[in-house]
């Protein structure tokens, strides 16, 4: 009985943890939608060279980049900022920057497959998470079974008073 309960439980989280994900990929959506809709790309211009933006505390750790000060425009508008930038860049070098709404530096917006892998992600995990915590009940409730048995094993022995022979 307790296989079966647990198998139809198993397989009744199969259209929950699907629903999970596709209302994550949803919201997912939507937010990469309107990031889509607010940020664009500019061309940046360094005005001084790049350099680390805190001292090296292992230099055998490799940096990824560096910050420089630069300017860029929106709409016609001069910005100036720090940015993030490739090691050793120099003063006059153009980079390509994603800039939000109010022109102030961001990451690039999320892409529509980067949400749909996020919602399938989600949906297995929440799948095999409660398919796991399913099958160890079932293997708790197996040993608390057969802790059971072998105690009225015992009790039916001794009340038999059987002794095994040699």
């Amino acid at each position: 009985m307790a296989v079966a309960v647990t198998l139809t439980f198993v397989l009744l989280m199969v259209p929950i943890a699907a629903a999970i994900g596709t209302v994550y990929y949803a919201n997912s959506s939507e937010r990469a939608q309107s990031e889509r809709d607010t940020r664009q790309q500019v061309v940046a211009v360094l005005l001084e060279d790049s350099r680390p933006s805190a001292p090296d505390d292992d230099p055998r750790i490799p940096r990824e980049s560096d910050y420089a000060p630069a300017r860029w425009f929106v709409d016609g508008v001069e910005h100036i900022g720090p940015l993030q930038t490739p090691s050793g860049a120099v003063a006059g070098q153009e980079i390509t920057v994603w800039v939000d709404a109010d022109a102030l530096p961001t990451t690039a917006p999320q892409s529509g497959i980067h949400a749909g892998l996020d919602g399938v992600a989600l949906a297995v995990t929440v799948w095999f998470l409660s398919a796991g915590a399913a099958i160890a009940a079932l293997y708790v409730l197996h040993r608390i079974g057969l802790r059971r048995r072998m105690a009225q094993w015992d009790r039916e022995w001794e009340a038999a008073d059987h002794r095994p022979s040699r």
